[in-house]
């Protein structure tokens, strides 16, 4: 008990509150811009973290990290471009949210689904810290790579067209993903000799091709697009034809029905629990959680058509990763995402060495992080209330208006990230792929989630290649593989019997 008090002595005072905000107002800022990051953002304040107290500069970090968690949803809903990998789930019903006249509506769900959500993780990491990381710590790379299969079966979920078409998207994601080097080898494939290929495709220059771009390509070529536009919006209109929006605003009280909280808790739960595995992160959890949701939903059309519950579902689970990402860390002294392993250095800098005895050696450090994930899941939401009230103004502007503010920030976004022109070409040739995908009704999800989780998949595949020598029969032998693969063989058999019931249906 004296080591919780004199760790709330350490966080709880005027200028960790301060710089808290601070941090916070950033993170959304950054987080919601396309081509930034709070991962970016956390990079850039670092080095000012060395020569300050550790219990300013690592709320500072926390702060930025949790706020822009939530608001890489934000480009999502307003203007089709995720701010981060994880914020591409929520373009599937954030976006015609939006273009329904639901801006507002889907801005205020993302932020308290996902607000709930990381209080939920947070709770479970103080909770159960040291035993939840024990546990991470029986998952190998064949364990690994079957948890990367599992979200690729729920990549079948994404598209509501032909599944030749998502599969043969999901193949063209795989594919691109190998440009670069050789994950265990390093050695350099398909870059066709050029130096800015080396590292493959940059991420951010991808998602804002596909999604943006492509978006800006298709109004672009429709002269029809404002006349479709309107015509959507008075689906949604009231009764009494006031044209005011059927739902402004979204309650915690429209979040605890049945409706709404079974996906929320079921997805903030897998988002915890992928959050806790070292490695994987807030890429996978939104598109895996978002997947089961429509697999259990009683109205599965609706989604990717301007769902609340989608939205719901891939929001808390993205942000359900947070407070997890810190459990291997604290723990075992072992990074779970980019963020962590910055975290990780800023306190080694500081003397604090997280690990197996850090309950033990420091135990007041402990609890002041703890502190200081609770004080951050109040700050981003009283700033996050805020901060929508301003941008859901943007969500009433005419498309027609937005287009060349959205170019300009693509391009100056794009090319931020490394200063390289070759990223703002990379970033035109994805908008022209993500524009003949949208065309012809390929899914530009599934194509997103295959890139992002391609790497891994290939790493921790030829890991498991490796320890078995080739003969990967030997895994059976470990009983958390076998339950691995058993819910895997029984998602396929699921997915197969549910498309063979949908002709009969029809």
């Amino acid at each position: 008990m004296n080591e919780v008090l004199e760790a709330m002595k350490l966080i709880v005072n005027l200028n960790v509150i301060l710089i808290v905000i601070a941090g916070t107002i950033c993170g959304a800022i950054v987080g919601s811009l396309p081509g930034l990051s709070g991962t970016m953002a956390i990079a850039v304040v670092l080095p000012v973290t060395f020569y300050i107290s550790p219990w300013l500069g690592i709320p500072l970090i926390l702060a930025i990290y949790k706020s822009s968690q939530w608001a890489g949803a934000v480009g999502s809903i307003i203007i089709n471009t995720p701010g981060n990998a994880a914020g591409a789930a929520m373009v599937l019903d954030g976006y015609p949210l939006k273009q329904q006249g639901h801006g507002q509506l889907a801005l205020e769900a993302s932020l308290k689904s996902g607000w709930a959500a990381d209080v939920f993780s947070d709770i479970v990491t103080i909770l159960v810290c040291a035993p939840l990381a024990a546990v991470a710590l029986w998952f190998r790379p064949p364990e690994f790579a079957l948890i990367i299969i599992i979200a690729f079966m729920m990549i079948a979920t994404m598209g509501s067209g032909s599944a030749l078409k998502t599969i043969a998207a999901a193949g063209l994601g795989l594919f691109c993903s190998t440009v670069g080097q050789d994950p265990l080898l390093g050695t350099p494939r398909l870059n066709f000799g050029m130096p800015d290929l080396f590292s493959g495709f940059n991420l951010v220059p991808l998602l804002i091709g596909v999604f943006a771009l492509s978006e800006i390509f298709i109004q672009m070529s429709s002269s029809l697009n404002n006349k479709t536009d309107s015509a959507a919006e008075k689906t949604f209109l009231d009764e009494d034809g006031s044209g005011k929006e059927k739902f402004e605003h979204f309650s915690f009280l429209e979040l605890a029905t049945k409706k709404y909280f079974v996906p929320w808790f079921r997805s903030s739960l897998i988002g915890t629990l992928i959050g806790i595995l070292p490695g994987i992160g807030s890429g996978v959890s939104p598109w895996m959680a978002y997947g089961i949701s429509k697999a259990r939903s009683r109205h599965p059309e609706e989604y990717g058509k301007g769902s609340v519950e989608g939205l719901i579902s891939a929001q808390a689970a993205c942000n359900a990763v947070g407070g997890a990402n810190l459990v291997p860390l604290i723990s075992l002294g072992i990074p779970g995402d980019t963020t962590a392993a910055i975290l990780l250095g800023a306190l080694m800098v500081h003397g604090i060495q997280p690990g197996p005895t850090f309950f033990s050696t420091d135990p007041v450090s402990v609890y002041a992080i703890f502190v200081t994930l609770v004080i951050c899941d109040f700050a981003y939401y009283f700033i996050g209330k805020l901060f929508i009230r301003g941008v859901a103004k943007i969500s009433s502007f005419n498309n027609t208006v937005l287009v060349p503010y959205i170019l300009i920030f693509c391009v100056l976004g794009t090319y931020a990230i490394n200063t390289s022109i070759f990223d703002v070409y990379v970033m035109f040739a994805f908008g022209i792929i993500g524009f003949v995908m949208k065309k012809f009704n390929y899914s530009t999800p599934a194509f997103v989630i295959a890139y992002v989780l391609g790497y891994l998949l290939e790493t921790n595949l030829r890991q498991s290649i490796r320890l078995s020598d080739g003969q990967l029969w030997v895994f059976f032998k470990d009983p958390l593989f076998i339950v691995l693969f058993v819910l895997a063989l029984a998602i396929l058999c699921w997915f197969v019997y549910k498309n063979r019931q949908k002709p009969e249906q029809a």
